[in-house]
């Protein structure tokens, strides 16, 4: 990954701009096509499937017809008056009579057999013994009939209905013989009596040639299945019929009526799509199983449209992309040569476009340059005079505060020559502020630093309020070693005595407290002066910009403290303001905890 990073920052401009207007057009035009392909496949694959169900709801509705032929067919048994008559007498009678009533029966048995295309076979079957039939043989099962068994059990608890049943057991492994039978009750018209049964077998090439259209996929399979998910017929293969169809998509097609779906088939190479249908009347569900290549076959006209139109895009916006990166890139490649002559110490070139974009401003911009650079190399020399002569000024500078700490320790001695300490004390606190303020160390400093500050500030007000401010000073010493940024207690001090306790009538009462809470310093500094009123207060809440309305006063000492909190600590800090007009200030600031000044830069 990394090779083929400098590989690309090693890349001319020309080269990385071609590459990247190729993938720009060549992006959205694969979309484009796959986008168009996968929809066009997926429209022809739901029409096909579309004409696939409508093909069965034609075959089931076909089948539906031949169900109810098969219905009607039985109902004219049942009630015909020759077979009420003939299976109404005794099982005794002469052979004659015997032979006669079989020629009658076989006749009219015959007679609906001749008139349409069936593959189906007639029996009727007498409770005084008598067998007809239309087939070559009288299977066993319906030579002696157990009444409890499947078909004729059905029929006698349907007491004259239809039933239907399907076929579970093969005779052939390729005659597959009956695979749907209908079966009905037949009783004496006028006391209700059973007289017996007429079943009718349907032969499974008789339903084949039902739906054989329906199978037109290559790879396609067709079931025909009763409403438990058995096979009546199948196509192209037989092996299911007379099983239930065990299959992945069976519960779905058992729950629905009708539609289709797509069914993933593990270890394929494409999956299935299930279209299935269900008879409203017999409950029989034709189901249609056809691979999804197989329909999306007619789709690779399509494809290969879709994938010639893409590389001849390619083509063309290779192309494109570099004849407009080269225009795009010459008159840079010219820029880059004449930086190269001044590189070599060769100022007096001059770039030349004569067109007003950004390359052609970027050119004005290079001749500009050459001209201030050639215009400062001649002034070099009147500057560097200059640099010199500020840097003097800059060392007698350094005498400035020296003399006023000489200052200030003269009138330290002369007031302890003439014993006034006042004097004495302030001159002293007041070099040590000075000092302090001066100084160019680091700029966080431990709180026990801080305080001394505090404690020199306080001695010069002492002097100037003499009994007008008492002051109470509460610092834990857990804090003492800490670090803070340098004159952080002192604004706040300063505010509390020049806003507050200053314009107050009589003395007043100044707190100072320091501690830890938790991560947290939390300094309180606390006066009963005269306050802050509800609109200052909200003004220096929510703007750091206020300004004093007080001749000679500031106001700036907050806002800068807010200032350098936020350059310090970023948002990891808190400074809140409680006042009350006539009744005081209280402000509360908290920091984290620093234990190394190192540990201030973390926060921004």
């Amino acid at each position: 990954m990394a090779q083929w990073s400098r590989r690309l920052h090693a890349l001319e401009l020309k080269t990385k701009l071609t590459l990247l207007l190729l993938i720009i057009a060549v992006i959205p035009l694969a979309f484009l096509g796959t986008f168009s392909y996968r929809k066009a496949s997926s429209e022809i694959q739901i029409k096909a499937c579309e004409i696939i169900l409508e093909n069965l709801s034609q075959v089931n509705y076909s089948l539906t017809y031949f169900v109810k032929d098969i219905e009607q067919l039985s109902m004219y048994i049942y009630s015909n008056r020759d077979i009420q008559k003939i299976l109404a007498k005794p099982a005794d009678r002469s052979i004659q009579e015997k032979y006669q009533d079989e020629q009658t029966v076989n006749q009219i048995l015959k007679s609906f057999l001749g008139f349409k295309v069936w593959d189906i076979e007639l029996y009727v079957l007498g409770e005084n013994g008598d067998r007809y039939f239309t087939g070559d043989l009288l299977p066993n099962v319906y030579r002696d009939y157990n009444p409890n068994w499947g078909l004729i059990r059905k029929a006698r608890m349907a007491g004259g209905s239809v039933v239907w049943d399907t076929n579970y057991s093969l005779k052939k492994m390729e005659d597959y013989g009956a695979v749907l039978s209908s079966g009905r009750q037949l009783k004496q018209v006028g006391s209700g009596l059973p007289l017996g049964y007429f079943v009718v077998n349907i032969m499974e090439p008789a339903l084949a040639y039902k739906y054989d259209k329906a199978h037109q996929y290559p790879g396609g399979e067709v079931y025909l299945l009763d409403s438990n998910g058995y096979v009546i017929s199948s196509l192209p293969y037989k092996q299911q019929v007379g099983t239930r169809l065990d299959k992945p998509y069976m519960t779905e097609v058992l729950q629905g009526k009708k539609g289709f779906f797509r069914n993933q088939v593990k270890d394929s190479q494409s999956d299935n799509m299930v279209i299935y249908d269900t008879s409203d009347t017999s409950g029989f569900k034709l189901v249609s199983v056809i691979p999804v290549n197989a329909l999306t076959q007619e789709s690779s006209s399509i494809r290969n449209l879709t994938i010639f139109i893409v590389l001849a895009g390619m083509l063309i916006s290779y192309c494109l992309a570099y004849l407009l990166a080269e225009y795009i890139t010459r008159p840079l490649r010219k820029l880059r040569l004449l930086m190269k002559d001044v590189e070599k110490g060769n100022l007096d070139v001059v770039f030349t476009s004569k067109y007003q974009d950004e390359v052609g401003h970027l050119g004005l911009s290079f001749n500009k340059m050459l001209q201030r650079i050639k215009h400062l190399i001649d002034q070099i020399y009147a500057k560097q005079l200059k640099v010199q002569e500020a840097e003097l000024k800059a060392i007698q500078a350094q005498f400035t505060p020296h003399f006023l700490y000489n200052a200030l320790d003269s009138i330290n001695w002369m007031a302890r020559i003439h014993r006034i300490e006042t004097i004495s004390n302030t001159a002293v606190a007041l070099g040590e502020l000075l000092r302090f303020s001066i100084n160019r160390s680091h700029p966080i400093i431990q709180i026990r630093e801080d305080l001394k500050q505090i404690h020199n500030y306080l001695k010069i007000q002492e002097v100037r309020y003499r009994d007008k401010i008492e002051v109470q000073l509460h610092i834990h010493e857990d804090i003492l070693d800490l670090y803070v940024p340098k004159l952080l207690i002192q604004p706040l001090v300063e505010n509390a005595i020049s806003h507050g306790l200053e314009m107050k009538k009589g003395s007043g009462f100044l707190k100072i407290e320091g501690k830890r809470v938790d991560d947290w310093v939390q300094i309180i500094v606390e006066d009963d002066g005269v306050g802050i009123a509800e609109w200052k207060l909200a003004t220096l809440a929510e703007d750091d910009s206020y300004v004093s309305d007080r001749e000679g006063k500031t106001g700036i000492g907050l806002s800068n403290l807010r200032r350098r909190l936020a350059l310090h600590f970023g948002s990891s800090y808190q400074l809140d303001i409680e006042s009350e007009v006539g009744a005081g200030t209280k402000v509360l600031l908290r920091i984290p905890v620093i234990t190394h000044p190192s540990e201030v830069d973390t926060y921004v």
